[in-house]
């Protein structure tokens, strides 16, 4: 069957009939049944095959023309055995297969699957059917990469039908119902004026919920069959574009695209557009259902192929990281830059600044560290000072822990009580973090911003040796954290991938318009992948290849109780400004088999920063 699109409505939305006149010899199975591969009953066939008008009808639209066309390249799959289109009786609408084919026995009953096109189903060794036939459901594979060709409003190798006999083993006229698997997405595409390249290559469709690819089982339901995801199947589809002579389409005055999905319901689609430039324009398809032998048409208008730079936070926001974990010092650990002071609040005194590289974290100590000696739980304190003397940097941080006093009783940066003695509870929760009239219930937001670290101090910046004003950098929330991990449209569907930098475990976070084409991760979107899945080996390939392209690594840096350090190396724990309840606050964690972007977690605990700053 020829696949222009005078075809494809009908080659999706039709009903053939196949009556077959049979003569038999039965071969019996050899050997269990359920161990030995499944051996076929002889059948000598004669096949009609017809697209009549229906329930399922031939076309899309009565007056629209597109009726089926056979041509004599065609065959139909029964069983595994592919049977040629008869020459001598193919017309426009109806034809007729000539062949043998084997059945399924089954009891006193022969079971038939007749599949279109051939190629979805492989072929038949001697009387052995594939494993992929049963008597009760036949598994089919929807393409994970399609090609839509313009010139013929075609795609190429998605027909995917099929009918279900069961008849009394000795039945010579046998009737397929063939019913369509799949449905049709109809996109109107039509580029930006503003955009300089309006050629569009390809797309790429993923979504969060159920599967576009790979193998799906079908019921032997000849009314409606269901058509469910095997094991395997997945998230992504991308559709090719050609115009017969180029691999792509002129977008420019707008043009349209079919794509063939597997039903479904309840699923939101993420679609980018991608010009020959390997930029992108990334489009959300909302729509509750796409049901077998259904036709859904979108429009899909300023494309401007210019999938923006940075971490989208939410539909309307974007940020940027800043350049490493957030680290503090009382004395300043003999390092110069621009220190916060006030008057009122000796937590706020000393140097902030973030760390001169992504993998860096100071952890259990500073031995062999460029930042001399000491570390997150050699900073000794009474939970009311300081040493003057001490000359270490610290990185783990309880939270609210910006130095700016709001009556609560630990904001210093170096506050590590876990004490369960009076005043305190249990866990001592309630002593980090605002406080309004004994209340502990406020984010590190609006008029409790100070309490955020970014908000509240001036940082140095290593990346532009300057130091940045109070205020220039803020604690992702909650809901951005989410946000970035796991609901983002990026140009290239990654959102995180687990990988090792320059020899430290952690997360690298990439940003909208990321390219993962040119260089690949692996495992992405993936929290249960190891460290080990990506390996970016030297600090000069993070930097001009992955730094260079806006990525965020943010390092396995361990986490704090009281005075005791843990999990350095093997996990990451970083927080949110938003709080959960008066004694736990949000927090971003990932180890080896996890990521969990919303976690609660004891206000106490030292956890890393990582600050953020609005485009």
């Amino acid at each position: 069957m020829k696949q222009n699109f005078k075809t494809l409505a009908c080659i999706f939305a039709a009903a053939t009939i196949a009556l077959f006149a049979a003569s038999c010899k039965k071969e019996m199975f050899e050997g269990n049944p359920e161990t030995m591969p499944m051996v076929g009953v002889k059948r000598t066939i004669s096949a009609a095959a017809a697209m009549p008008q229906g329930s399922d009808k031939a076309y899309l639209d009565y007056t629209d023309g597109r009726k089926v066309k056979w041509e004599l390249t065609d065959a139909l799959n029964i069983n595994g055995t592919n049977l040629p289109l008869a020459s001598l009786n193919a017309g426009a609408t109806s034809a007729r297969f000539e062949g043998t084919a084997y059945a399924i026995p089954s009891g006193s009953e022969d079971i038939y699957w007749a599949v279109y096109p051939t190629t979805i189903v492989g072929a038949a060794s001697g009387s052995t059917i594939p494993s992929n036939f049963t008597s009760t459901s036949l598994t089919v594979n929807f393409l994970a990469t399609q090609t839509y060709d313009a010139s013929v409003n075609a795609l190429s190798g998605n027909t995917l039908m099929a009918g279900y006999a069961s008849v009394p083993s000795g039945e010579e006229q046998i009737v397929f119902q063939m019913r369509n698997l799949g449905a049709v997405l109809k996109l109107h595409l039509t580029a930006d004026a503003s955009a300089t390249n309006k050629l569009a290559s390809h797309l790429v469709f993923s979504t969060t919920d159920g599967a576009l690819a790979g193998d799906f089982t079908v019921d032997n339901n000849t009314t409606d069959p269901t058509v469910t995801p095997a094991a395997g199947a997945t998230k992504t589809l991308t559709v090719n574009l050609t115009d017969g002579t180029h691999n792509y389409i002129d977008i420019a005055s707008g043009a349209d695209v079919y794509v063939i999905l597997p039903p479904f319901t309840s699923k939101n689609l993420t679609m980018g557009i991608y010009n020959t430039d390997g930029k992108c324009t990334m489009k959300t398809i909302n729509s509750t259902t796409m049901a077998r032998n259904s036709i859904y048409a979108n429009t899909i208008n300023d494309i401007c192929f210019c999938c923006p730079d940075g971490f989208s936070v939410s539909s309307t926001e974007r940020v940027v990281f800043a350049p490493g974990n957030l680290q503090w010092s009382a004395t300043g650990g003999g390092f110069t830059a621009t220190t916060h002071t006030t008057a009122d609040d000796l937590g706020g005194a000393g140097t902030w600044r973030f760390a001169e590289n992504q993998w860096d974290w100071i952890g259990n100590d500073n031995t062999g560290n460029v930042y001399g000696v000491g570390g997150n739980r050699s900073i000794k304190c009474d939970n009311a000072q300081v040493s003057s003397t001490y000359q270490g940097w610290i990185d783990l941080f309880g939270w609210g822990t910006s130095g700016w006093n709001n009556g609560n009783y630990f904001y210093h940066p170096y506050d590590n009580s876990n004490s369960t003695s009076s005043p305190y509870t249990s866990s001592n929760g309630y002593g980090y973090g605002p406080t309004d009239g004994g209340s502990y219930s406020y984010s590190l937001t609006g008029a409790y911003a100070n309490a955020d670290w970014g908000v509240y101090n001036a940082i140095y910046n290593p990346k532009t040796n300057t130091t940045d004003p109070a205020g220039t950098w803020r604690t992702p929330t909650k809901d951005e954290w989410v946000y970035i991990l796991n609901k983002r449209t990026t140009c290239s569907g990654v959102r995180y991938a687990k990988a090792t930098v320059n020899g430290v475990a952690g997360l690298i976070i990439v940003p909208d318009n990321w390219n993962n084409t040119t260089n690949t991760l692996n495992s992405t979107n993936t929290a249960n992948a190891a460290f080990t899945t990506n390996t970016i080996s030297t600090a000069a390939d993070w930097t001009n290849i992955y730094e260079a392209a806006g990525c965020a690594f943010l390092p396995a840096a361990g986490n704090r109780g009281g005075t005791s350090v843990s999990e350095v190396g093997s996990g990451g724990n970083y927080w949110s400004a938003t709080f959960n309840d008066s004694r736990l606050a949000y927090r971003m964690y990932f180890v080896s088999g996890r990521v969990s972007s919303s976690s609660g977690s004891s206000r106490y605990a030292g956890r890393s920063v990582r600050l953020v700053k609005n485009i």
